[in-house]
């Protein structure tokens, strides 16, 4: 064993995964990525929230190097192609220092107050708080409690573990409340042909940021690596004024790693680093407590019922497909016919601001995105992450009426669900908690969306494509139809195959088709045909 001080620098030591044009991958150091980002396709791990965790860092830090003003700033980014070296260069002199995941005052992410070394009584906790999918402590399988002990994690996972704790951090239990967003949202990620142009679309100007003013009130913290050393967390802080670049990085938990000499394999990625860590000290870290919303650029809100409250972020829920909330994450906000409202990313805004400056600035005709949840019960359990990927084009960002149409298909969907469940409960349900085929049911609905989605892409391209938006409205209505009608039909095969069974299909299958034909025909008619005949 070194007589030599744990160490390990995210700034400088390879620890990003990246995947190249090829598709190959590489293990990069900051640096290294943010240098060749226009020689790099996409950040790649195994946990989408990694991802985000990840992109966050990299925007905080390119905020800090070019402190864009203005769209113009924006733009002239866009133009050079590529991440300036000098920019990096300058940011790497001045805060390379403050990536060090075991510095002695200033370590990455964690408080320096706290030793780096346990001593004897102290609390401490495995790593597995770090990782949001991973079990750790009572949640760990019941007779399964070895496993804490035997968890270690390389340099490189300890430090994505801390990355995913200001986007992702829930509520833990007595007293761990969540980071500054509340209960996770889902996060849009801005895509692009090379990382340089991912990055680059999520540079952000004050116009497009949170804002920071409550009064009275003085700006505590900031960004990570311009705070005071040593950095020190408070313990259950309550922070009222954060910057937006403080909030890229805010430190939800009192954190310090306590490191050992690798002698094992990663449990998390299977490889070895010279210093890993198998138990931290893990505490509530700082609290934002504010009157005022707090808007984060990559997450969509909509608006409560009462108007004298905070709008909420758009977050996964059970069984409820994330391309259902499309309107809201990518197309303008405006008012319903009842009233309701969404707030779409900022983010997406500034994008289609800095493309109507210069539209050669996007040069494809679809820009993709990444859509990032992590499901919770709103309090501390976590049930799984949700990701998904979406091609919009441009057009669409300032389209508003179709913007309806996009929504009206999609509730126009949601009905067709509910008359594909309430047809099957008719013919083959039962009374309340004694319904037969529930599960049968519910996976129907599974199914259903799961398909449908994958024909939306094809909707929102002809949207894109066509003037004539009203004839791609109804022959996404044909689509859901169709794919209605083959799941019912494919639900209704898996019942079994009795003489009594064998009727009540065709009786279903009959049901189903003029039920839906028929809210078809009364709310959405074709105009240029009286009817269908929903037995054809």
């Amino acid at each position: 064993m070194s007589n030599s001080p744990p160490t390990f620098n995210l700034w400088s030591a390879p620890w990003l995964t990246v995947e190249r044009p090829s598709g190959q991958l590489d293990t990069l150091s900051i640096e290294q990525t943010l240098a060749e980002a226009h020689l790099i396709h996409a950040l790649y791990d195994p946990s989408p929230l990694v991802v985000v965790g990840i992109h966050r860092l990299l925007v905080a830090v390119l905020q800090t190097a070019y402190a864009p003003q203005s769209t113009s700033d924006l733009v002239q980014i866009w133009r050079e192609g590529h991440f300036l070296p000098d920019k990096i260069a300058s940011f790497g002199a001045q805060y390379a220092g403050r990536f060090d995941l075991f510095a002695a005052v200033v370590p990455f992410y964690q408080s320096a107050d706290l030793p780096l070394y346990p001593a004897k009584g102290d609390k401490t906790k495995p790593v597995g708080y770090l990782l949001e999918e991973q079990p750790a402590g009572t949640a760990v399988t019941h007779y399964n409690h070895s496993y804490d002990d035997a968890l270690v994690l390389c340099s490189s996972c300890a430090a994505k573990g801390l990355l995913v704790m200001p986007a992702f951090a829930s509520s833990g239990g007595a007293g761990i409340k969540p980071s500054i967003n509340g209960v996770p949202p889902m996060y849009v990620l801005p895509g692009g042909e090379t990382l340089f142009q991912s990055l680059t679309a999520s540079l952000t100007i004050s116009e497009f940021q949170p804002p920071n003013f409550e009064a009275g009130q003085p700006l505590k913290g900031g960004v990570w690596w311009e705070r005071p050393a040593p950095t020190v967390v408070e313990k259950k802080g309550e922070v009222r004024r954060v910057s937006y670049l403080h909030s890229l990085t805010f430190p939800a938990r009192r954190i310090r790693l306590h490191p050992v000499p690798m002698l094992q394999p990663c449990t998390r990625c299977g490889e070895q680093t010279a210093w890993g860590t198998q138990a931290m000290v893990y505490e509530m870290g700082e609290d934002h407590v504010s009157s005022i919303w707090w808007r984060d650029p990559f997450a969509a809100f909509r608006a409560p019922k009462n108007e004298q409250e905070a709008p909420l972020p758009i977050r996964p829920f059970e069984r409820r497909a994330l391309w259902r909330e499309f309107r809201g994450l990518f197309l303008p906000h405006e008012k319903d016919s009842e009233g309701a409202q969404t707030f779409r990313p900022a983010i997406i805004n500034q994008i289609w601001a800095v493309w109507s400056r210069d539209k050669r600035i996007l040069p494809y005709e679809k820009i993709p995105f990444r859509v990032i949840g992590l499901r919770t019960d709103m309090k501390m359990k976590i049930f799984e992450w949700e990701e998904t990927g979406f091609l919009v084009a441009p057009r669409l960002l300032d389209d508003p009426k179709t913007a309806e149409k996009i929504q009206a298909g999609i509730d126009f969907a949601a009905d067709a669900d509910s008359i594909l469940k309430k047809t099957f409960r008719v013919h083959f349900g039962g009374d309340g908690k004694a319904e037969r085929y529930a599960t049968l049911k519910r996976q129907m609905s599974v199914q259903y969306w799961q398909q449908l989605g994958q024909k939306f892409q094809t909707s929102l391209m002809a949207y894109a494509n066509s003037d004539d938006s009203n004839k791609v409205f109804h022959t996404w209505l044909d689509t859901v139809l169709q794919e209605a009608r083959n799941i019912f039909d494919e639900t209704i095969e898996a019942l079994p195959g009795d003489g009594p069974t064998l009727h009540k299909r065709q009786v279903a299958i009959s049901d189903c088709r003029k039920n839906l034909f028929g809210y078809r025909k009364k709310n959405y008619p074709k105009p240029t045909e009286e009817s269908h005949d929903p037995h054809k």
